[in-house]
Protein backbone atom coordinates (compact mmCIF):
# COMPACT_ATOMS: atom_id res chain seq x y z
CA UNK A 1 0.00 0.00 0.00
CA UNK A 2 1.07 3.86 -0.83
CA UNK A 3 1.29 5.85 2.03
CA UNK A 4 -0.17 9.24 2.55
CA UNK A 5 3.07 10.57 3.75
CA UNK A 6 5.19 9.18 0.60
CA UNK A 7 2.94 10.83 -2.00
CA UNK A 8 2.78 14.44 0.01
CA UNK A 9 5.71 14.69 1.98
CA UNK A 10 4.75 17.24 5.00
CA UNK A 11 6.40 20.74 4.92
CA UNK A 12 7.84 21.26 8.40
CA UNK A 13 7.40 24.79 9.64
CA UNK A 14 7.74 26.17 13.06
CA UNK A 15 5.04 27.28 14.91
CA UNK A 16 4.64 28.48 18.14
CA UNK A 17 2.71 26.90 21.06
CA UNK A 18 -0.21 28.17 21.55
CA UNK A 19 -0.73 28.66 25.52
CA UNK A 20 2.05 31.26 26.36
CA UNK A 21 2.88 31.30 29.66
CA UNK A 22 1.10 34.55 31.04
CA UNK A 23 3.96 35.90 33.75
CA UNK A 24 6.03 37.32 30.58
CA UNK A 25 9.00 38.87 30.72
CA UNK A 26 7.45 42.78 31.67
CA UNK A 27 5.34 41.22 34.50
CA UNK A 28 8.79 39.83 36.47
CA UNK A 29 10.33 42.87 35.42
CA UNK A 30 7.50 44.63 36.92
CA UNK A 31 7.09 42.48 40.05
CA UNK A 32 11.10 42.97 41.14
CA UNK A 33 10.54 46.93 40.53
CA UNK A 34 7.31 46.56 42.95
CA UNK A 35 9.44 44.91 45.95
CA UNK A 36 12.50 47.74 45.40
CA UNK A 37 9.68 50.40 45.69
CA UNK A 38 8.52 48.65 49.00
CA UNK A 39 11.34 48.47 50.78
CA UNK A 40 11.85 51.86 49.98
CA UNK A 41 8.61 52.89 51.88
CA UNK A 42 9.54 50.80 54.66
CA UNK A 43 12.83 52.88 55.30
CA UNK A 44 11.38 56.09 53.76
CA UNK A 45 8.24 58.56 55.32
CA UNK A 46 7.70 60.31 52.21
CA UNK A 47 4.45 60.35 51.50
CA UNK A 48 4.82 60.80 47.57
CA UNK A 49 6.46 57.46 47.88
CA UNK A 50 3.73 55.70 49.63
CA UNK A 51 1.53 56.90 46.64
CA UNK A 52 3.14 56.05 43.99
CA UNK A 53 3.85 52.72 45.25
CA UNK A 54 -0.10 52.24 46.01
CA UNK A 55 -0.50 53.20 42.08
CA UNK A 56 2.50 51.16 41.03
CA UNK A 57 0.45 48.07 43.00
CA UNK A 58 -2.94 48.66 41.27
CA UNK A 59 -1.79 48.97 37.80
CA UNK A 60 0.76 45.89 38.24
CA UNK A 61 -2.32 44.13 39.37
CA UNK A 62 -4.78 44.98 36.51
CA UNK A 63 -1.87 43.88 33.96
CA UNK A 64 -1.62 40.63 35.98
CA UNK A 65 -5.47 40.05 35.28
CA UNK A 66 -5.65 41.08 32.15
CA UNK A 67 -3.05 38.39 31.21
CA UNK A 68 -4.53 35.50 33.47
CA UNK A 69 -8.01 36.30 31.69
CA UNK A 70 -6.21 35.17 28.24
CA UNK A 71 -6.66 31.39 30.02
CA UNK A 72 -10.38 31.91 30.34
CA UNK A 73 -11.28 33.06 27.06
CA UNK A 74 -9.38 30.32 25.52
CA UNK A 75 -11.27 27.66 27.83
CA UNK A 76 -14.72 29.18 26.99
CA UNK A 77 -13.92 29.09 23.15
CA UNK A 78 -12.79 25.61 23.60
CA UNK A 79 -14.84 22.80 22.61
CA UNK A 80 -13.47 20.17 25.60
CA UNK A 81 -13.48 22.62 28.46
CA UNK A 82 -11.67 19.50 30.72
CA UNK A 83 -8.88 18.95 28.10
CA UNK A 84 -8.17 22.28 27.95
CA UNK A 85 -8.18 23.23 31.78
CA UNK A 86 -5.97 20.78 32.12
CA UNK A 87 -3.37 21.52 29.71
CA UNK A 88 -3.13 24.59 30.74
CA UNK A 89 -2.61 23.87 34.41
CA UNK A 90 0.36 21.09 33.23
CA UNK A 91 2.00 24.13 31.57
CA UNK A 92 1.82 26.37 34.13
CA UNK A 93 3.45 23.45 36.24
CA UNK A 94 5.78 22.71 34.14
CA UNK A 95 5.28 19.04 33.62
CA UNK A 96 8.08 17.48 32.14
CA UNK A 97 7.39 15.79 28.18
CA UNK A 98 7.85 11.79 28.49
CA UNK A 99 6.67 11.51 24.70
CA UNK A 100 10.19 10.95 23.38
CA UNK A 101 11.19 9.70 19.62
CA UNK A 102 13.21 6.87 20.98
CA UNK A 103 12.60 4.74 24.55
CA UNK A 104 14.55 3.00 25.94
CA UNK A 105 14.04 0.15 28.30
CA UNK A 106 15.88 -1.57 31.18
CA UNK A 107 15.67 -5.41 31.56
CA UNK A 108 18.00 -7.96 33.97
CA UNK A 109 19.78 -4.30 35.05
CA UNK A 110 20.63 -3.93 31.56
CA UNK A 111 19.78 -1.00 28.98
CA UNK A 112 18.04 -1.64 25.75
CA UNK A 113 18.22 0.66 23.05
CA UNK A 114 17.36 -1.04 20.03
CA UNK A 115 14.42 0.25 18.56
CA UNK A 116 13.31 -3.42 17.15
CA UNK A 117 14.18 -5.04 20.55
CA UNK A 118 12.40 -2.93 22.40
CA UNK A 119 9.20 -2.95 19.71
CA UNK A 120 9.54 -6.77 20.52
CA UNK A 121 9.40 -6.38 23.99
CA UNK A 122 6.53 -4.25 24.38
CA UNK A 123 4.86 -6.51 21.57
CA UNK A 124 4.76 -9.75 24.58
CA UNK A 125 4.40 -7.50 27.59
CA UNK A 126 1.19 -6.03 26.23
CA UNK A 127 0.07 -9.36 25.09
CA UNK A 128 0.74 -10.73 28.57
CA UNK A 129 -1.33 -8.63 29.94
CA UNK A 130 -4.08 -9.94 27.98
CA UNK A 131 -3.57 -13.32 28.33
CA UNK A 132 -3.40 -12.86 32.02
CA UNK A 133 -6.71 -10.72 32.04
CA UNK A 134 -8.60 -13.68 29.56
CA UNK A 135 -6.88 -15.91 32.20
CA UNK A 136 -7.88 -14.84 35.45
CA UNK A 137 -11.87 -13.58 34.29
CA UNK A 138 -12.18 -17.80 32.91
CA UNK A 139 -10.98 -18.66 36.33
CA UNK A 140 -13.23 -16.37 38.50
CA UNK A 141 -16.51 -16.77 36.47
CA UNK A 142 -19.07 -19.17 38.04
CA UNK A 143 -20.24 -21.94 35.78
CA UNK A 144 -23.83 -21.89 37.04
CA UNK A 145 -24.18 -18.31 36.05
CA UNK A 146 -26.12 -18.28 32.70
CA UNK A 147 -24.33 -17.68 29.20
CA UNK A 148 -25.42 -14.13 28.12
CA UNK A 149 -27.18 -15.45 24.97
CA UNK A 150 -28.97 -18.45 26.78
CA UNK A 151 -30.43 -15.47 28.78
CA UNK A 152 -31.30 -13.01 26.15
CA UNK A 153 -33.11 -16.38 24.32
CA UNK A 154 -35.23 -17.00 27.44
CA UNK A 155 -36.13 -13.48 28.47
CA UNK A 156 -37.38 -13.04 24.71
CA UNK A 157 -39.89 -15.96 23.53
CA UNK A 158 -40.70 -14.69 20.05
CA UNK A 159 -37.50 -13.99 17.86
CA UNK A 160 -36.59 -10.87 16.75
CA UNK A 161 -37.14 -9.15 13.07
CA UNK A 162 -33.76 -9.09 11.30
CA UNK A 163 -31.76 -6.08 11.39
CA UNK A 164 -32.27 -3.23 8.59
CA UNK A 165 -29.72 -3.58 6.15
CA UNK A 166 -31.13 -0.37 4.38
CA UNK A 167 -28.17 1.61 2.09
CA UNK A 168 -25.87 4.51 3.31
CA UNK A 169 -26.78 7.85 1.13
CA UNK A 170 -23.68 9.88 0.58
CA UNK A 171 -25.27 12.41 2.86
CA UNK A 172 -25.28 9.90 5.83
CA UNK A 173 -21.60 9.38 5.44
CA UNK A 174 -20.47 12.84 4.88
CA UNK A 175 -22.25 13.57 8.06
CA UNK A 176 -20.48 10.96 10.00
CA UNK A 177 -17.12 12.21 8.76
CA UNK A 178 -18.09 15.55 9.63
CA UNK A 179 -18.82 14.18 13.14
CA UNK A 180 -15.25 13.34 13.48
CA UNK A 181 -12.64 14.72 15.47
CA UNK A 182 -10.37 17.36 13.45
CA UNK A 183 -6.90 15.44 13.70
CA UNK A 184 -3.73 15.41 12.60
CA UNK A 185 -2.66 12.13 13.58
CA UNK A 186 -4.17 9.20 11.49
CA UNK A 187 -3.17 5.09 11.34
CA UNK A 188 -0.93 2.94 9.62
CA UNK A 189 -2.11 4.74 6.13
CA UNK A 190 -1.00 8.27 7.09
CA UNK A 191 -4.06 9.93 6.34
CA UNK A 192 -6.13 11.95 9.44
CA UNK A 193 -9.37 12.80 9.99
CA UNK A 194 -8.20 16.33 8.94
CA UNK A 195 -7.35 14.74 5.72
CA UNK A 196 -10.31 13.09 5.25
CA UNK A 197 -12.85 15.73 5.68
CA UNK A 198 -10.81 17.80 3.16
CA UNK A 199 -10.98 15.02 0.45
CA UNK A 200 -14.92 14.52 1.30
CA UNK A 201 -15.74 16.16 -2.00
CA UNK A 202 -14.08 14.05 -4.22
CA UNK A 203 -14.25 10.42 -2.71
CA UNK A 204 -17.81 10.41 -1.06
CA UNK A 205 -19.63 8.09 -3.91
CA UNK A 206 -16.46 5.84 -3.82
CA UNK A 207 -16.60 5.86 0.01
CA UNK A 208 -20.15 5.53 0.01
CA UNK A 209 -20.25 2.51 -2.31
CA UNK A 210 -17.37 0.43 -0.04
CA UNK A 211 -19.21 1.12 2.83
CA UNK A 212 -22.93 -0.55 1.32
CA UNK A 213 -20.34 -3.35 -0.09
CA UNK A 214 -19.46 -3.94 3.83
CA UNK A 215 -23.20 -3.70 4.95
CA UNK A 216 -24.21 -5.98 2.15
CA UNK A 217 -21.93 -8.55 2.61
CA UNK A 218 -21.55 -8.58 6.28
CA UNK A 219 -17.82 -8.49 6.10
CA UNK A 220 -15.33 -6.29 8.15
CA UNK A 221 -12.80 -5.69 6.13
CA UNK A 222 -8.94 -6.89 7.15
CA UNK A 223 -7.53 -3.72 6.41
CA UNK A 224 -8.81 -1.40 9.03
CA UNK A 225 -8.78 -3.60 11.37
CA UNK A 226 -4.81 -2.65 11.80
CA UNK A 227 -3.73 -0.62 14.01
CA UNK A 228 -0.45 0.71 15.54
CA UNK A 229 -0.07 0.41 18.87
CA UNK A 230 1.56 2.73 21.08
CA UNK A 231 2.96 2.46 24.39
CA UNK A 232 2.35 5.72 26.19
CA UNK A 233 4.57 6.62 29.52
CA UNK A 234 1.95 7.03 32.60
CA UNK A 235 4.49 8.20 35.22
CA UNK A 236 7.26 6.46 37.42
CA UNK A 237 10.74 5.25 35.80
CA UNK A 238 10.61 5.67 32.22
CA UNK A 239 12.62 2.45 31.33
CA UNK A 240 10.55 0.32 33.78
CA UNK A 241 8.62 -1.32 31.40
CA UNK A 242 4.98 -1.96 33.73
CA UNK A 243 4.82 2.10 33.63
CA UNK A 244 3.43 2.34 30.06
CA UNK A 245 0.15 1.82 28.75
CA UNK A 246 -0.65 1.01 25.13
CA UNK A 247 -2.79 3.21 22.49
CA UNK A 248 -4.03 2.17 19.24
CA UNK A 249 -4.22 4.56 16.43
CA UNK A 250 -6.91 2.98 13.95
CA UNK A 251 -7.63 4.37 10.07
CA UNK A 252 -10.09 7.16 9.75
CA UNK A 253 -11.94 4.80 7.56
CA UNK A 254 -12.46 2.49 10.03
CA UNK A 255 -14.24 4.68 12.57
CA UNK A 256 -16.41 5.87 9.58
CA UNK A 257 -17.47 2.46 8.93
CA UNK A 258 -18.09 1.71 12.87
CA UNK A 259 -20.14 4.33 13.13
CA UNK A 260 -22.31 3.53 10.70
CA UNK A 261 -22.66 -0.24 11.47
CA UNK A 262 -23.64 1.03 14.88
CA UNK A 263 -26.42 3.15 13.76
CA UNK A 264 -28.08 0.50 12.43
CA UNK A 265 -27.38 -1.97 15.35
CA UNK A 266 -28.71 0.59 17.53
CA UNK A 267 -31.69 1.39 15.23
CA UNK A 268 -32.17 -2.37 15.58
CA UNK A 269 -32.10 -2.22 19.44
CA UNK A 270 -34.02 0.92 20.39
CA UNK A 271 -37.27 -0.77 17.85
CA UNK A 272 -37.26 -3.55 18.97
CA UNK A 273 -36.79 -2.81 22.83
CA UNK A 274 -34.04 -5.60 23.53
CA UNK A 275 -32.51 -3.16 26.01
CA UNK A 276 -34.43 -1.92 28.95
CA UNK A 277 -34.29 1.48 30.27
CA UNK A 278 -31.87 0.95 33.75
CA UNK A 279 -29.25 -0.23 31.08
CA UNK A 280 -28.19 3.20 29.87
CA UNK A 281 -24.46 3.21 30.35
CA UNK A 282 -22.81 4.01 27.09
CA UNK A 283 -26.29 5.26 25.99
CA UNK A 284 -27.63 8.86 24.66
Amino acid sequence: MIRYDSSFPKKVTKTQHIYKHWIKTGIKISCKRKRELLLLCRHSNDPNLKTYYKRYCKLLSNVIISEKEHYYRIILKSKNKIITTWKIINHENRKPNHCKNTISLRSDNKEITNDNTVASIFNSYFLSIAESLNLGYNKHTNIKEPNPISYLINSFHQPFPKMSQHYASTYEIEKIIKSLKSKNTGGYDEISTRILKLSVPYIISALTYICNAILNMGVFPDWVKHAIIKPIFKKGDDQDITNYKPISLLTSFSKVIEKLIYARILDCITTNSILVNEKYGFRT
